[in-house]
């Protein structure tokens, strides 16, 4: 090392010192992570704590919440830990940590809409369920959409979720709608709602595939009080169905009756009283083959 006095000029070209590097505080933490604001605290912390360091934790507006080497959290914003050398040198490092708030979804019954034979807009047989996601806030989360037909145990899409909240080309049911949060907030939230379909046709021929006329989508937990009318085309009571039964066989009085059409004459009256009554006339086929 080279030595000039600045004002004399002269110079020592022999001088020499030691430098000591000490090496910033070593230590990791995962950012950003996500808080479910359904299943507080979460806890955030250094992923490998070492006895040399102390640690402090604060909050964006700089306020101590810890010196452990880690800290429980009730909210989503940025988090700083500083770990600081304990032998001696007091080096000392911060590491920033984002954490995003999500939560499981709210689920209403009036967010949903239902597109059925219960009323004249589903006269186009494309009987449909929408989630009304722009409306009505469902949460913090980023969340994901299935129905599964309860009746016959079919889901949809096939495997997994959707992106869009609309089920459209469906059969009547009784189906149950799961959202899913994407950044993993569980349990899915759910809801059952009802999808009428007056089937066109049925046949009774015994091998478990459309062997009876049913409303689909009708039950009584939906519908406490129904009467379900069914007639021949000379206006003759042939049948009554209860709501929650099987549905009609083809028969009157145990003797079966003949490929024909039929009419139903149908009243569902809700247990949800803010939904109106439900009154359908129509006809339908009976098939023997």
């Amino acid at each position: 090392m080279r030595i000039q006095n600045k004002r004399t000029g002269c110079v020592n070209d022999d001088a020499s010192f030691d430098v000591i590097v000490n090496p910033l505080p070593s230590f990791t933490v995962t950012s950003p992570q996500i808080i479910c604001l359904n299943d507080l605290p979460l806890n955030i912390s250094v992923e490998n704590p070492m006895e040399m360091y102390t640690y402090q934790w604060t909050n964006e507006s700089g306020t101590v919440l810890g010196s452990n080497d880690n800290i429980n959290i009730t909210t989503g914003g940025r988090y700083f830990v500083t770990a600081t050398s304990t032998n001696g040198t007091l080096c000392s490092r911060t590491e920033m940590i984002e954490v995003n708030e999500s939560n499981i979804a709210t689920l209403q019954n009036n967010f949903v809409t239902i597109i059925d034979e219960s009323n004249n807009i589903g006269s186009q047989n494309n009987l449909s369920i929408s989630i009304d996601t722009i409306t009505n806030n469902l949460g913090p989360g980023d969340y994901q959409f299935a129905i599964i037909n309860t009746d016959t145990n079919e889901r949809f899409p096939f495997a997994g979720f959707q992106d869009e909240p609309l089920f459209e080309n469906l059969e009547g049911g009784i189906y149950q709608i799961i959202v899913n949060d994407k950044n993993g907030c569980s349990p899915d939230a759910t809801l059952l709602v009802s999808v009428i379909q007056f089937p066109k046709f049925f046949t009774p021929n015994g091998d478990g595939q459309n062997d009876t006329w049913v409303v689909k989508g009708a039950n009584r937990t939906f519908y406490p009080n129904a009467s379900i009318n069914i007639f021949n085309r000379f206006g003759k009571l042939v049948a009554q169905v209860p709501i929650d039964g099987q549905g009609w066989n083809g028969t009157y009085n145990g003797t079966l009756l003949p490929s024909d059409d039929y009419w139903y004459n149908v009243t569902l009256i809700p247990s949800d009283t803010t939904k109106p009554t439900i009154n359908k006339k129509g006809n339908f086929s009976l098939l023997r083959k």
